[in-house]
C-alpha cells in the first residue's frame, strides 16, 4: 500500500504549481498576500512584491486562493458522509 500525500500537501502543491495568488490569514488576524514559492513540513515561503517571507505553519489559520476557488478535487476522493447533517454545537451558559 503506498502512502498518499496529505490533503494539505496536495492543496499547497497545486497552488504552487498553478502560481495562484493566495491570501494567508494568520492566527493573530493578519492577512498576507502573494504566491507560494515553496513549503515543507513546518513552513511556507510566500513571495510578494520584491521579497519572500518565511511563514511558520503553526501561525497560519487559513490559506485561500484570491480568486476564491481552490484546486479542483476528484469527486471520488471526497470523504463526505451524508449520514448525519453537520450540527452546530453551542454550549449554554
Amino acid at each position: 500500500m503506498t502512502a498518499r500525500p496529505s490533503v494539505q500537501d496536495e492543496f499547497l502543491q497545486t497552488l504552487l504549481n498553478d502560481k495562484t495568488t493566495v491570501n494567508v490569514f494568520l492566527v493573530n488576524g493578519i492577512r498576507l498576500s502573494g504566491q507560494l514559492a515553496g513549503f515543507d513540513q513546518f513552513a511556507v515561503l510566500l513571495e510578494s512584491g520584491p521579497g519572500v517571507q518565511l511563514v511558520f505553519k503553526h501561525a497560519i489559520s487559513t490559506v485561500m486562493p484570491v480568486n476564491g476557488r481552490g484546486p479542483a478535487l476528484d469527486p471520488t476522493d471526497a470523504s463526505v458522509s451524508h449520514d448525519k447533517p453537520n450540527q452546530l454545537r453551542v454550549r449554554a451558559r
